[in-house]
């Protein structure tokens, strides 16, 4: 840095601080999502496991709903994602870090794939509750 105008001021270096554990707030949050939704499964293949006959429609819909609200949960984290590494971005660029990377493309992301496929995986729970329930 070579004149006073390239030196960070306390208030942008707080502002780069707080965004970043914003960012490792939700990073973790995003994986605790993961684990949840690996648990679920673990839990169903116990379910599936012991019934030898045909599941009850209401199983069905409990799945279908616990998916949905992962999904949901899951795809608002990674929107929250994206909203704070733009500000994380513009502080960092405050202070001099240019190195974070962009993670405004939620197409290019994992996570947002597979929350939106275990959305789908929710709806087809839920159309399997109605199936077996006998409404259609």
């Amino acid at each position: 840095m070579d004149n006073d105008a390239d030196i960070p001021t306390p208030k942008s270096v707080e502002i780069y601080n707080q965004r970043y554990e914003t960012f490792r707030h939700l990073d973790k949050m995003r994986w605790q999502m993961l684990q949840l939704l690996i648990a679920v499964a673990s839990a169903t293949a116990l379910v599936l496991r012991s019934t030898s006959g045909e599941l009850e429609w209401w199983f069905y819909a409990l799945l279908g709903a616990a998916l949905a609200t992962l999904a949901f949960v899951m795809l608002r984290i990674g929107g929250g994602i994206r909203a704070n590494a733009i500000a994380l971005r513009e502080a960092g660029k405050a202070i001099g870090d240019n190195g974070l990377p962009d993670v405004s493309n939620k197409w290019k992301s994992v996570a947002h794939w597979l929350a939106i496929a275990v959305l789908i995986l929710s709806l087809a729970m839920m159309a399997m509750a109605l199936l077996v329930s006998g409404v259609f």
